[in-house]
């Protein structure tokens, strides 16, 4: 790949990070389990189908839902046993809504995201580590993948990066 297929790929990642897109995703970072993507999901019936699968935590600490959505993507979300989402993660076809999966923390992600572009670093994917919110985008065409999780929001006891492997 030359540099300009190279930078032409960063843009559309940026681009597509930084829009909201048609595609719903089924939570927000903390946000109940499904809370964003409810009003699309009501609307268009076929946009998502979601299952909770069973808690990966050996003291059920968290529990995982995932979602497909119409596009192909999956969209996982970890939420606490008191109904809170701490983390997100997708891998798939096309890079769901961040503005739907952030939810609160879309502000911080979008704040971020232009200081990095602005100090002139560039890459194939994006990763942001600030107090409020972590998270890692990367992919081409086709081939998306990433996670998203808010420190303060990660159960006690719980090490996330063996929740987000």
């Amino acid at each position: 790949m030359n540099m300009s297929d190279r930078f032409k790929s960063i843009r559309l990642l940026l681009a597509l990070a930084l829009s909201a897109s048609a595609f719903a995703a089924s939570a927000a970072l903390g946000q109940p389990p499904g809370v964003a993507g409810a009003n699309a999901a009501a609307s268009a019936p076929s946009a998502v189908k979601m299952q909770a699968l069973t808690a990966t935590a050996a003291n059920s600490a968290y529990t995982v839902h995932e979602t497909t959505l119409e596009s192909g993507t999956i969209v996982r979300e970890y939420a606490t046993p008191a109904g809170v989402v701490f983390a997100v993660s997708w891998q798939g076809p096309v890079l769901p809504d961040l503005s739907a999966l952030l939810g609160p923390y879309f502000k911080t992600f979008k704040l971020e995201a232009e200081r990095i572009r602005l100090s002139g670093r560039r890459g194939g994917s994006l990763s942001i580590a600030h107090t409020d919110l972590v998270i890692h985008s990367g992919g081409r065409m086709r081939d998306f993948s990433g996670h998203a999780y808010a420190p303060a929001l990660v159960p006690a006891g719980v090490k996330i990066n063996d929740v987000l492997r």
